[in-house]
Formats: C-alpha cells, sequence, structure tokens
C-alpha cells in the first residue's frame, strides 16, 4: 500500500483541507471515499483501510475541517469556520473536491462512497446531492432517531440564534451534550461519558487520549451537524438520491446513535419506499464502533468488501 497525501482548499475559504489517497499493491479495481466521524479523523480506519487496498481499492480520506490533521494544522480544532444556515453544505463541498481531484487520476474506476457516524451523515447527504456517479453507499453507525438530535430538531434551545447573532465561534459544550443525551443511559456501569462508542474498554480509552480527536466544538459546528440531520432525516432526502444506488447499511444494535436499532431500519425503510436496493446488517450485542471492535472488525471489513465487489 502507498500512501499519497494531498491538499486542497476548502470552500470555507479559509481552510487547508488534509486527506490521503491510499493505493493497493495490485491493480486497483475500485475507488472507495471513506468519511470520518465526528470529533475524530480519518486516520483512525488505517485497519480498514488497509484491507479495502489489499482487496484492490483505491481509498480516499480527508480531515474535516475543525478536524484531525487539518484542524491542527491550521490552528482551529474545533472550529469548522463555516457561517449561517448553510455551513453543513461546505463539508459536503469539501467531499466533493477529495472526489474531484481523485478523479483527474482516475477518471474511469468504478466509485464508491464509505461514511461512519457524521460522517454516514455526511455520506448520505453527499449521495443525495453529488451521487449520480456512485456504484454504492455502504453506511455504518447510523445516525438516526436519535433522541437529543430530535428534541434539538423540535427546539434548538436558542443554538441557531446564537450562531445568527456573533455567538457562533463560542464553544457549544451545552448544546453538544444536549445532543448526545443519555448516550449511556443503557451502558452497564459505565466508565466514562464515552462508554458507548464501544464495548472493549480500550477502544474508549484509545479514543479519549488521541490527540487527533476533538469534542471542543464551537456552537458553529454543532449547528452545522444538526442542521445536516435535519436534511437527511426530512421527507425529501431519500428521494433525492439516486434510485439505481444500491445502499448497504450497518450498525451495532446498542448504538445509542441509530436509537438501538431502530434508527438503522428506519433509514433502510426510507430508501426501499424510493425503489433503492438495501441490504441491512444489525450487529446483535454491539454499540457504536463496530469496525474497530476487535472480535466482529475483520467481519465488518469482509461484508463493507463484499458489497462493494458485488456492485464493482
Amino acid at each position: 500500500m502507498s500512501v499519497h497525501e494531498v491538499s486542497f482548499p476548502s470552500s470555507n475559504h479559509r481552510d487547508t483541507v488534509k486527506g490521503w489517497v491510499y493505493t493497493p499493491l495490485s491493480k486497483p479495481k475500485g475507488i472507495i471515499q471513506l468519511i470520518h466521524g465526528f470529533g475524530e479523523h480519518s486516520r483512525r480506519y488505517l485497519h480498514m483501510i488497509e484491507h479495502f487496498t489489499e482487496s484492490g481499492y483505491i481509498v480516499a480520506a480527508d480531515d474535516h475541517i475543525g478536524h484531525g490533521k487539518t484542524g491542527t494544522d491550521g490552528n482551529t480544532l474545533g472550529d469548522p469556520g463555516t457561517k449561517g444556515k448553510d455551513g453543513w453544505k461546505v463539508y459536503l463541498d469539501d467531499e466533493k473536491s477529495l472526489h474531484d481531484l481523485v478523479r483527474k487520476d482516475y477518471p474511469d474506476l468504478p466509485y464508491a462512497v464509505f461514511g461512519h457516524s457524521w460522517g454516514s451523515m455526511l455520506a448520505r447527504g453527499y449521495a443525495a446531492l453529488y451521487g449520480k456517479d456512485l456504484k454504492a453507499l455502504m453506511l455504518c453507525g447510523n445516525v438516526s432517531q436519535t433522541r437529543g438530535l430530535e428534541a434539538l430538531w423540535k427546539d434548538d434551545d436558542g443554538l441557531e440564534e446564537a450562531v445568527l447573532n456573533g455567538h457562533d465561534a463560542d464553544k457549544g459544550g451545552r448544546w453538544l451534550g444536549e445532543a448526545f443525551v443519555g448516550f449511556t443511559d443503557r451502558c452497564e456501569n459505565p466508565r466514562s461519558a464515552n462508554d458507548w462508542i464501544a464495548e472493549d474498554h480500550r477502544i474508549v480509552t484509545d479514543h479519549a487520549n488521541d490527540p487527533f480527536n476533538c469534542f471542543n466544538v464551537t456552537n458553529q459546528l454543532i449547528y452545522d451537524f444538526l442542521k445536516l440531520y435535519e436534511f437527511i432525516e426530512g421527507d425529501d432526502w431519500a428521494g433525492m438520491v439516486p434510485s439505481d444506488l444500491p445502499c448497504y447499511l450497518i450498525s451495532g444494535d446498542n448504538d445509542p446513535c441509530g436509537n438501538y436499532g431502530e434508527g438503522l431500519y428506519h433509514i433502510a425503510n426510507r430508501l426501499i419506499e424510493t425503489g433503492h436496493e438495501v441490504k441491512v446488517h444489525a450487529y446483535s450485542g454491539y454499540r457504536h464502533e463496530i469496525h474497530n471492535e476487535r472480535a466482529i472488525r475483520e467481519d465488518v471489513e469482509n461484508g463493507l468488501i463484499a458489497f462493494a465487489d458485488s456492485h464493482i
């Protein structure tokens, strides 16, 4: 596997997005664009990326604005530099920029998108706005019917007012707590507020100690997160996804992000109702980061590769 570091200007007109293109030893058969989750970065997926490249796929991934190397290099960790009600679209435009950059070197290879958690939300938004050339959509740790986000959707408790009246760059811990409320309610004897992430406490500890992870974010980032959620959970989303795009949805059924499995099937049913081919796998007894759980991560990755292979 070779690694090529790339960069491109963000559509927030402030940042330079840092990304990587991983190429296999063999002749590539397709491209998978990997979209990481909230507060983390793309190199947390190196095990998955290696598995994808060993299976013949080029993998393209970036660290979003306010995240990872993009945020640390620009001294903007936790601050996306977006503005107003349409800030959520900047992340999707940046993913399109990465897509276009990779497409210049590989114009004819089949293209797929994988996203986890917030990355699955971004992947859903990307598929709706830019999905015409995609051959497969793979969504992990799906976010739907999430208790805190549903409450903020109905009443944002002053978040929009704060963002639109000059407090967008203030720290958003209050609303972050509301968005993630109750996430450990079903964790027996939780060691920390982040135990919902994984059954394996080593993964939770590693997540907390990663210097490129950050949950100390601005009001604007939380607002962007909420507005994206409103878009993908809105009535029009599924019908905007190309009807010939096959979708593979996976989550743990103890994951609060997807309302303990119910949100996973809610998304699937909406796609099925709009004529999409959908495959679903709920991993029983597991929480959010099923792709990092050592007991099942190989099975998770094999399932993703099998789905990609069947459509590429």
